[in-house]
């Protein structure tokens, strides 16, 4: 077992607990109340876990089977499902950057018709770059191989394979480091314009502007991860490309990749909005159970629930 696999096999079981732990998170909110999960950027930060989890288990998987044959189908399914979860990452990181180039610099309302139209242009791109994957043989080639790893065995198509997959990373990587520059400059604008829209609802106006530029900025923090997590990838997809192999790189890339899950969680757990979600459910249970809470009956002996709002004092 060499250094990347033994970096896989300690990150990536990691990765895969917070991208759970992130899944169940959102799961539990719209338990409690669908409304507190019903935002584009909650179903895209699921979108996002789904991916990691998917990468992170196909990657521990590989790492696992070292002798996994080169030509058995189960090693072309793992080629597979670790090329759609690197992809499917990269274009949900990209839908969350346009949703927050929409909503904090074009100044538009989310609204159903657009979540749409993000959630079908990104599988549509996924299918697509996942299909050409597979059309330029990158699942089943055994070639210049020294285990279970995506690659053509065609020269010319493995580095079309490997140019196209680093330029699907390089990509996103741009549009992160974008957004959050454009975004960070449009912040004031946005929170003037989101703060007037609520200016007679009797609100601590200097609190409110606050927490919302809080709440902006940590959001800011998903995009900014593929900076970490994609350019040690992308360098290594576009050397590979043109065949060069550098092992140092491919130490740096498997450790980046490996942490993707667990920055994805950090940023949750960082993002305010997330916060104010799991403190409303808390008192929502909270007043679930003040509200209908167990009473003794003497007479009886039995204990009955009588809701708080019903209880009446008895009259003298």
């Amino acid at each position: 077992m060499n250094i990347t696999t033994r970096i896989g096999v300690i990150l990536h079981p990691i990765g895969i607990f917070c991208s759970v732990l992130v899944l169940l998170s959102i799961i539990f909110l719209t338990v409690i109340n669908r409304e507190l999960a019903n935002r584009i950027t909650v179903r895209l930060i699921a979108a996002i876990a789904f991916a990691d989890l998917l990468s992170h288990t196909a990657e521990l998987y590989a790492a696992w089977s070292g002798g996994l044959s080169l030509h058995s189908n189960l090693c072309h399914v793992v080629n597979g499902i670790r090329l759609f979860g690197r992809t499917f990452y990269a274009f949900t990181n990209l839908a969350i950057c346009f949703h927050l180039y929409r909503s904090l610099v074009l100044l538009k309302k989310s609204t159903w018709k657009s979540e749409i139209y993000t959630w079908v242009a990104t599988i549509i791109m996924v299918t697509i770059f996942t299909a050409i994957y597979g059309f330029l043989g990158a699942y089943t080639g055994v070639k210049r191989k020294v285990g279970c790893n995506p690659g053509a065995d065609d020269k010319v198509l493995n580095g079309v394979f490997y140019f196209l997959a680093g330029t699907v990373d390089l990509i996103t990587i741009i549009v992160g480091l974008f957004i959050t520059i454009v975004g960070h400059r449009s912040l004031n604008k946005w929170i003037n314009t989101y703060a007037e829209a609520r200016s007679n609802q009797g609100m601590d106006q200097v609190q409110f502007k606050r927490d919302r530029k809080k709440m902006a900025e940590r959001s800011f923090l998903y995009p900014l991860s593929t900076c970490i997590t994609l350019p040690a990838e992308a360098i290594f997809l576009f050397l590979n490309a043109f065949g060069i192999y550098i092992f140092e790189l491919s130490i740096v890339m498997a450790a980046t990749i490996g942490i993707s899950g667990f920055l994805t969680c950090l940023a949750f757990s960082a993002d305010p909005a997330a916060h104010k979600s799991f403190t409303s459910a808390y008192y929502q249970i909270k007043t679930k159970w003040l509200h209908s809470h167990p009473v003794k009956d003497d007479s009886s002996e039995k204990t009955v629930n009588i809701p708080l709002a019903m209880k009446k004092l008895p009259n003298k």
